[in-house]
C-alpha cells in the first residue's frame, strides 16, 4: 500500500479535508502511506485506494479502474478512516 487518494469534483474542498484527517491518523500510527487529494478526473494512476463520495464513485472507478474504491457519505468524522488505519497496520 503506497498511495491513498481522496477524490471529489474539484479536488480542493471535501477531498482536501478528508485527506488531512486520514493523513494525520496514518502518521500517528507510524505508517508510511502517502495520502493525497485530487479531482475525480485527475486521480493519479498509481492510486492503491480511492475514497470518494458515494455519488462520485462511478466516475472515480472509471478514472482509476485498477484501484480499490471506498464510497463514503461524509469526509469528516468518518469511522472508515480508523478502519483503514487498522487494516494498514496488518
Amino acid at each position: 500500500m503506497q498511495k491513498i487518494v481522496f477524490a471529489c469534483d474539484g479536488g480542493m474542498g471535501s477531498s482536501a479535508m478528508g485527506a488531512s484527517v486520514l493523513r494525520k491518523k496514518i502518521q500517528r500510527a507510524g505508517l508510511d502511506v502517502k495520502v493525497v487529494h485530487a479531482a475525480i478526473n485527475e486521480i493519479p494512476p498509481d492510486a492503491d485506494i480511492v475514497i470518494s463520495h458515494k455519488e462520485l464513485t462511478a466516475r472515480a472507478k472509471a478514472a482509476a479502474p485498477g484501484a480499490e474504491h471506498i464510497s463514503i457519505e461524509a469526509f469528516v468524522n468518518n469511522p472508515v478512516y480508523d478502519e483503514i488505519v487498522e487494516r494498514l497496520k496488518k
